[in-house]
This record gives C-alpha cells, structure tokens and sequence, in this order.
C-alpha cells in the first residue's frame, strides 16, 4: 500500500516523470526524492570554489560520491549472503573471489545501462566519458534505495533487478580477475622478452582524469586500456592484449 507521500509523487509532483523513471528502474515508487537525484549526480556537475576545503564540503554534500559509500557496502553485503547460500561447500577464498567477480566496475557499468539508470545522470563530463561513472551510479542508486526504502526493499532490487537477470554464475566462474597476472605468465611461458606497462596519455583533470596504458614487450604494443587510475587502465590493457594473442576467451557481459 502506498503511502500519503508516495502518491503525492507518482500523481501530483512536478518530479512525477522522473519518479515514474525511479519505479522503471527500482520496481518502488520513491518517498524521498532527493535521495535519487543525489545518487545519480556526478561530481563533475559541482560547481568549481576558490578554496580546495570548500571544494570537497560542495563534492561531499553536492554529489553521490558518499551515497556510492553506502551502496557499494550493501551491494557486497546482499551478493555475499547469495553466494554463502548458493555454495555450501566452497571456502572462503572462492566466495571472496566470486563477488569480486560480480561487483567489479566493468560489470557493474554493464548493468547500470541495462537497467537505464545512465540516462538519468547528472554530468559535465565532456570528451571521453568515464565509464566508471556508471558503476558509481548504480552503487549510489543502491545506497539511496536504502535510506528511502529500507534493506528488504534493496535486497529484493538487487535480486530481481540485477542478479536474476543479469549475473550467470557459470560464466563468472570461468572469468579471469587479474588479467595483468595472467598476461605476465603467458609473455613469461611464451618468452617473449620483458613485458612493461607505458602510460601513454592523461585525459581530464581531478576527478575526471582518465590514464591511457599500453602494455609493451619491447617495440611491440599487445595491447591498450583506459582507466580512471592506473591500476584498472592496465587491467584494460593486459586484457586487450590477451585478447588479441587468442590467450583469452571473450567474458560473455550480463544479459
């Protein structure tokens, strides 16, 4: 049964096109609609200060950074009870590596447009966008799904929104977490020579900024990755040049 202020919003509210929006994704008329808002504005949208200090109070209350805080703590909770459930007899080390494979950002920037939560962002991104913002978003949704509807409301979204349709454990069994490591052990099986990580360009500044790596076995380039650090950037790389040595087997993304 609806609430008072739930059907304010789904009939009366000057928000009631973006509430309806909100029911599309999470399947729950909201009550507190700033929540969904907040969570699905990028900080790239906050207006520049004069003083740094001031800076990180406007990002800390003016976008969803902190609300993805909160989401991606209940999105690890929720997938950590499925998988304790779900496997019985696998030890500790296995689930942990499981739900790393489940949250990470390229999968979660996935579900994020399938779910269509990307047309709904607040940004002021120009150029190449950063993908990971759609990650981010989907994290932030969780956490104000959360504070407006409670945990049992965002347990049932994470599982008939996302890991019904959308996370096969079969496929995730059999991807790669570390496609660094694993390109390391083929250039060394295959003795190929010394196996270095170039950046080779900064897009963006602060926040925004997005490093371009190639992966290099002396003049030859395997392989080319973006990331908003340089970490996921030679993730990306490693993964490129896997692929296209025919060492690696394209991960099927979600449904």
């Amino acid at each position: 049964m609806l609430t008072p202020r739930q059907a304010y919003n789904i009939s009366l509210s000057k928000d009631r096109a973006f509430v309806a929006d909100i029911k599309g994704i999470s399947g729950y008329i909201p009550k507190e609609v700033f929540l969904y808002r907040l969570a699905l504005t990028h900080s790239s949208s906050i207006k520049p200060t004069d003083k740094k200090s001031n800076r990180r109070k406007a990002v800390a209350k003016g976008c969803n950074e902190r609300l993805e805080f909160l989401g991606d703590s209940i999105l690890d909770a929720v997938i950590a009870e499925y998988l304790f459930k779900i496997y019985p007899y696998k030890d500790e080390g296995f689930l942990t590596e499981m739900r790393s494979k489940i949250v990470n950002r390229k999968s979660l920037n996935t579900i994020c447009k399938k779910l269509g939560i990307d047309n709904l962002i607040f940004h002021k991104q120009t150029g190449s966008i950063n993908e990971s913002m759609y990650g981010d978003a989907l994290e932030a949704f969780i956490g104000a799904l959360y504070l407006d509807l409670g945990y049992q409301r965002t347990k049932l979204f994470i599982h008939n929104r996302i890991i019904q349709p959308h996370i096969h454990l079969h496929s995730v069994e059999n991807q790669v977490i570390s496609y660094k490591n694993k390109l390391i052990e083929y250039v060394q099986k295959t003795k190929m020579g010394l196996l270095i990580f170039e950046v080779i360009e900064e897009i963006g500044e602060g926040r925004n900024k997005v490093f371009r790596i190639q992966a290099k076995v002396g003049a030859d380039v395997l392989g080319v990755g973006e990331g908003k650090n340089k970490k996921s950037a030679e993730q990306r790389a490693s993964e490129d040049a896997l692929l296209k040595l025919n060492a690696l087997v394209p991960a099927p993304t979600p449904s």
